[in-house]
């Protein structure tokens, strides 16, 4: 099937499939484009720098009682603006302001507190779903009151202190909201950034430093003025036709002649992956979902599901000055495919002098290092388990169960029930038709066994936490359960068929009947952004490493905190203002234009509960790249309604506005200019 640009457009930029009413299995499709954007605006080819996004710095470091440090970070969740399209503003959702997030890294043993503070607005701007999130650290052994279980959820001026152990060996985790039924939205939206837990057999056998790259792959459709498009083909999935690298349209990096390694993680909501040089060289993989495999394994390509991160090292030694090697994307049955989904970035090889300090930086590992799930024996199972991905009268469905049956159980039905420690095998199955699915096991790093009763894909020989169940398949898993108590997610990673409602639980060593300490819910709850929360007596044993800086930890080997092409707060987010911690009423607003050397009328609501005292809205210029700044103020009436015009209004045009009223609450919005 083709369908042309023309016919592409007038669909509306909503996604052909849907448009066409496809909510069926697919075996491909090609299309022109599914961007409503003017061809001025459509990103081109390797016009972009690769951005690597920040690393998060600790507020503080402290020495616990056992020795062992404890870093606090704090992230806020905010809405922002990005520099994606060019000439457009998208507005998106980004962990301090970002998309990605920044990334954090530490060192193997040293713990985590992340304080999460939701700083968005209450309703999405887009969409209008409530802005609740819920942080799953994809990767972590967390405690289930840490893991970001779904309906675990934080609201708009509360804050969700996380803490992470850090325990497991070095890998490559990612942090993205996990919040119930809205998952895709969010992610897609902007919710993500990647997480780099090092250890010392890591440090001494792979690239390190600015030779680490961390790339975030994506991909999005976008509406004529530059926002994001959104359509999950009636929750079969979203594909958009422009690919993303760490929020930059199909960008270049340049390389030197030697070795780097690539962490990269399919942040995609619905789109699987075949990545492939342009050279046809092979690529060496190293890394899985769960750290180092066993032994260097070399592939031409490798297809690559939503969540899996795949490390990998090219050597560009062997390429001439000015060579432009390209990561281009094969495809995969049941994605839909437009022109230039086949390409993703580029690597232009330079002739700088060449940094070979360091571990690989001219010869490749062959051997690497065993774990404890690749040690793992097919004797040691004590059950196996059976359970099938598939859509049941337009529900998604695994194992048979869906999350609305766990919610209506209270929270008590499981898929699974192992023992603490218990070493199981699932098989999982997909026979129902034309979709693949990533599946997800909360908590434990997997081995895959087998796929349709052969070996698994060489680049699947290492710890896993996702697998790629592709149409007719059974891949067989080898687990053990641990080392926490408690119940857990397993769910499809088709964040769309997450969200309709593909996903359940598994409880560990406990009975859901029984009273839980780790109540994924209950245990931990949020608090106001400005509660003072009591430090754990083990982390605050010994505060004379207070004022430690990250200089000291993981990020001695970070990445630059900024490069010019990065989509950072500094450059895209909104400056954020002063704002109340806690939202004492709900700002909204409905109308903000400014044409310039016209007019300008902004007008909304704020409304209470209870007693409304009489109030005023202060209204800022937050137009990125440029400092906020007070425009006026309009009065709330008896109603709750206030409002704002002028005419012909400040000489600058005013692209993004923030309401912030005195009873307490603010919004903010995009200006409409025309």
């Amino acid at each position: 099937m083709s369908v042309s640009r023309r016919q592409a457009l007038q669909i509306g930029g909503v996604g052909v499939i849907g448009a066409l009413g496809l909510a069926v299995p697919l075996s491909s499709v090609d299309a022109k484009s599914a961007s409503q954007l003017s061809s001025r605006n459509m990103p081109k080819l390797y016009q972009r720098a690769l951005p690597i996004p920040p690393v998060l710095s600790p507020k503080s470091t402290t020495i616990g009682a056992d020795g062992q440090k404890t870093h606090l970070y704090q992230i806020e969740q905010t809405a922002g603006m990005a520099s994606i399209v060019p000439g457009l503003s998208t507005p998106i959702l980004g962990y301090n302001g970002s998309f990605p997030g920044p990334t954090i890294k530490v060192n193997q043993g040293e713990r985590i507190t992340l304080e999460m503070d939701n700083l968005l607005p209450l309703f999405h701007p887009q969409w209008g779903y409530r802005l609740d999130t819920s942080t799953h650290l994809h990767g972590s052994a967390s405690l289930p009151q840490y893991d970001g279980y779904a309906n675990d959820v934080t609201g708009r001026g509360m804050c969700k202190d996380y803490e992470y152990p850090n325990f497991q060996p070095a890998r490559t985790l990612w942090y993205h909201d996990h919040a119930v039924h809205n998952t895709a939205q969010s992610v897609y939206s902007g919710l993500a950034g990647q997480y780099h837990l090092h250890d010392e057999v890591e440090r001494n056998l792979l690239p390190q430093g600015k030779f680490d790259v961390p790339l975030t792959i994506s991909d999005a459709m976008f509406a004529s003025n530059g926002a994001l498009g959104y359509n999950d083909n009636s929750h079969s999935g979203l594909y958009g036709d422009v690919i993303l690298v760490n929020g930059a349209p199909w960008p270049v990096m340049k390389v030197q002649r030697r070795i780097y390694r690539f962490r990269i993680l399919n942040a995609s909501i619905s789109r699987s992956y075949r990545f492939q040089l342009s050279t046809g060289d092979a690529v060496t993989m190293v890394g899985t979902d769960g750290g180092l495999m066993p032994s260097a394994q070399q592939v031409t390509s490798w297809r690559h599901a939503g969540a899996e991160r795949y490390e990998i090292l090219i050597d560009f030694s062997k390429y001439p000055v000015g060579k432009r090697v390209e990561l281009r994307n094969l495809s995969n049955k049941n994605n839909i495919d437009y022109d230039y989904t086949g390409r993703v970035m580029a690597f232009d090889v330079t002739g700088d002098p060449v940094d070979t300090s360091g571990p690989a930086a001219k010869v490749m590992p062959t051997l690497l290092t065993g774990s404890a799930v690749m040690d793992l024996k097919t004797s040691q199972s004590v059950k196996t388990r059976r359970m099938r991905v598939k859509r049941d009268n337009s529900i998604w469905t695994i194992g048979g169960l869906t999350w609305d049956e766990i919610v209506k159980s209270g929270y008590k039905k499981v898929l699974a029930d192992p023992d603490l420690n218990d070493v199981e095998i699932w098989e999982i199955e997909n026979s129902s038709g034309g979709w693949f699915h990533p599946v997800h096991i909360h908590l434990i790093d997997f081995q895959v066994l087998s796929r349709n009763g052969r070996p698994p894909f060489p680049y699947e020989k290492g710890p896993k936490d996702v697998v790629y169940v592709g149409e007719g398949e059974t891949v067989r898993l080898l687990m053990q359960f641990g080392p926490h108590r408690g119940r857990y997610m397993i769910h499809c990673h088709n964040l769309p068929h997450e969200d309709h409602d593909m996903m359940a639980q598994f409880s560990v060593g406990y009975d859901p009947k029984d009273p839980d300490p780790n109540d994924p819910i209950e245990a931990v709850k949020p608090h106001r952004i400005d509660e003072v929360v009591p430090v754990p007596d083990e982390a605050a044993a010994d505060t004379s490493d207070a004022t430690e800086t990250a200089q000291a930890t993981a990020t001695e080997t970070a990445q630059p905190t900024q490069t010019s092409g990065s989509t950072t707060a500094n450059e895209t987010a909104a400056p954020v203002t002063a704002q109340p911690a806690v939202q004492k009423d709900v700002v909204t607003i409905t109308t903000a234009r400014h044409r310039l050397r016209k007019d300008i009328d902004f007008a909304g609501t704020s409304k209470t509960t209870g007693t409304t005292a009489a109030g005023t809205v202060v209204l800022y210029d937050v137009t990125p790249g440029r400092a906020a700044a007070r425009i006026g103020t309009a009065s709330i009436n008896a109603l709750g309604n206030w409002s704002w015009k002028t005419k012909p209004g400040p000489s600058r045009l005013i692209t993004a506005v923030r309401a912030e009223s005195s009873r307490g609450g603010t919004a903010t919005a995009v200006v409409r200019t025309r």
